[in-house]
């Protein structure tokens, strides 16, 4: 009982987490400077989104041991992908596991948000990084219908996964500038969800914080 007080004690951070998710959409300016690490930037970057994201979900034992087997298995295709290349197969499971993962702690951050009863820091840190996460899960969705659809989207060069993350995320603010662009038919219909999502998701979360902001008892003076 002492030991689980220890490990859960404090856990469900969601500070650490958006600062890792900001953390790797700043990645072009330490790439930038230091261009011939770029490869250890973005493989340090990712297992540190990864890291927050198992820091957030031990919340109990079942979701420790869950997200700490699907956290270490994404980990390892991260760095193994900078090992071997362009291997098909690593590339695949470094997707697959990386998406596997950020959709169990997407579910456990609209956990958070739900069940907090009063607006705190933590559930503000919560619902920005749920809307960071939808933008990098929708970047996985996009390298993957690229590997299995090659040249489903109009790609100018440099890094794919950076390129489709910024796709995914002016997808989702309908930014829309239009430089980069999806061909196939699987890739549009995956712009028209991310876009749809986005628009639901601030619909949402607005309504159920000013809901609970209104519910939670005045502070007393």
């Amino acid at each position: 009982m002492r030991l689980q007080q220890f490990l859960f004690k404090g856990k469900n951070n969601s500070k650490w987490l958006l600062l890792s998710l900001i953390v790797l959409l700043l990645l072009p300016i330490p790439v930038h400077l230091l261009p011939n690490f770029k490869g250890i930037i973005f493989q340090i970057a990712l297992s540190f989104v990864v890291f927050a994201g198992i820091q957030l979900i031990s919340n109990s034992i079942q979701h420790f041991i869950v997200g700490l087997v699907m956290g270490c298995i994404a980990i390892l295709f991260i760095w193994l992908g900078s090992k071997t290349g362009q291997s098909g197969f690593i590339k695949f499971a470094r997707i697959f596991f990386t998406t596997v993962f950020l959709a169990f702690v997407g579910y456990r951050l609209l956990g958070i948000i739900s069940k907090s009863k009063t607006i705190t820091l933590n559930t503000i840190a919560a619902a920005v990084s749920g809307y960071f996460l939808i933008g990098l899960f929708g970047g996985q969705l996009c390298q993957m219908i690229n590997l299995l659809i090659p040249d489903s989207y109009n790609l100018v060069g440099g890094n794919e996964a950076y390129q489709l993350m910024y796709f995914s995320f002016t997808t989702l603010t309908s930014l829309g500038f239009g430089d980069i662009l999806p061909v196939t038919q699987s890739a549009q219909s995956l712009a028209l969800l991310l876009g749809i999502t986005g628009q639901l998701y601030l619909t949402i979360l607005v309504a159920i914080l000013v809901g609970k902001y209104l519910m939670q008892e005045p502070s007393k003076a």
